[in-house]
């Protein structure tokens, strides 16, 4: 059996994932943030969420595994960025948010990453982005069901 990678979406996806996250990374490098890319996304999805997360509820936005996300997050304590408590709900879970601090930081590069996101975007049109994320979620949803399943 041959099998084409030039034809496969897991590839292209993987390719692309690697291209942004080096450009993240040298973005991020040049603004001097001290942190990686995927680090950088945990700060990123409190900021989106509005409001404090679990840290099982971070891992699963993220998909990664709950212990990475800790590890992650226990350096963003240290430097203050953002801060754990307990839900009201449950003493025995703990919530992650964002700092003040951890906000006006993040604030300093949002606005590299969004070049970033336009050059990653360039001369592709409206429709064609929609189809795309379209397509990505509904393969992102398949993934998840089939891995669920093992």
């Amino acid at each position: 059996m041959q099998f084409d990678s030039e034809s496969s979406p897991g590839f292209a996806i993987g390719r692309v994932a690697y291209l942004i996250r080096s450009g993240m990374a040298a973005v991020l490098k040049s603004a001097g943030w001290p942190s990686s890319p995927e680090e950088t996304q945990a700060m990123i999805c409190l900021l989106d969420a509005g409001e404090p997360l679990s840290m099982n509820e971070l891992a699963v936005l993220m998909i990664r595994d709950p212990t990475t996300v800790k590890r992650q997050l226990d350096r963003f304590v240290e430097q203050k960025f953002v801060e754990r408590s307990m839900s009201s709900k449950d003493a025995r879970i703990v919530m992650i948010g964002l700092t003040r601090r951890g906000e006006q930081k993040l604030a300093n590069v949002l606005p590299l990453l969004d070049d970033l996101r336009k050059t990653t975007l360039k001369g592709i049109s409206k429709s064609e982005i929609d189809s795309t994320q379209n397509v990505l979620l509904k393969m992102q949803k398949n993934l998840s069901k089939h891995i669920s399943k093992e």
